[in-house]
């Protein structure tokens, strides 16, 4: 008989414009022994960061963790006056960003607290054990970057999947 390993679950934080890829995201990042889904953060991309957190707190409520929080992030770039979806993400992610997939709204609603905050403050408590991982704009990260610079710096590793910040 084999020993058994312990695998140290890290805390993670998606920030996602959630179309059907970060969908995906979320069901794998749930089903891993190796990370603790603490928080999912919304960004612009796919769909508006609206849209994407109800789609975020749907796929979290299908999967039974209604546990996992959901934050508001920047909602548009910097150098714009708002956001929407092109015509592109919409081809590809549908108007509703899952494809036309019917899920049921999530009996949550949105945290109000700022992700720029929150991915703040877990970097304080968590450090190098903290993973974040952005996949739509990184305007949400980099105004974390912009407030707190050195603490950015503590994380334990920020890696995304293309993306645009401004």
């Amino acid at each position: 008989m084999l020993p058994s390993v312990s695998v140290r679950r890290r805390p993670l934080i998606l920030d996602l414009d959630t179309g059907i890829d970060d969908a995906l995201a979320i069901a794998y990042a749930l089903a891993s022994p190796e990370v603790d889904l603490i928080a999912v953060t919304g960004t612009y991309g796919n769909v508006t960061v609206e849209r994407g957190m109800r789609n975020s707190l749907a796929v979290l409520h299908l999967f039974g963790r209604d546990d996992v929080p959901v934050y508001p992030g920047l909602d548009h770039p910097r150098t714009a006056a708002g956001f929407t979806p092109s015509a592109g993400s919409s081809a590809i992610h549908g108007v509703d960003g899952l494809g036309g997939a019917a899920l049921p709204d999530s009996p949550r609603v949105p945290e109000t607290r700022s992700a720029v905050d929150v991915i703040l403050d877990a970097a304080r408590v968590h450090g190098r054990d903290l993973l974040v991982v952005p996949t739509g704009a990184m305007t949400t990260i980099s105004e974390a970057g912009r407030r707190d610079p050195a603490l950015m710096d503590s994380i334990g590793s920020l890696t995304f999947m293309g993306g645009v910040q401004d």
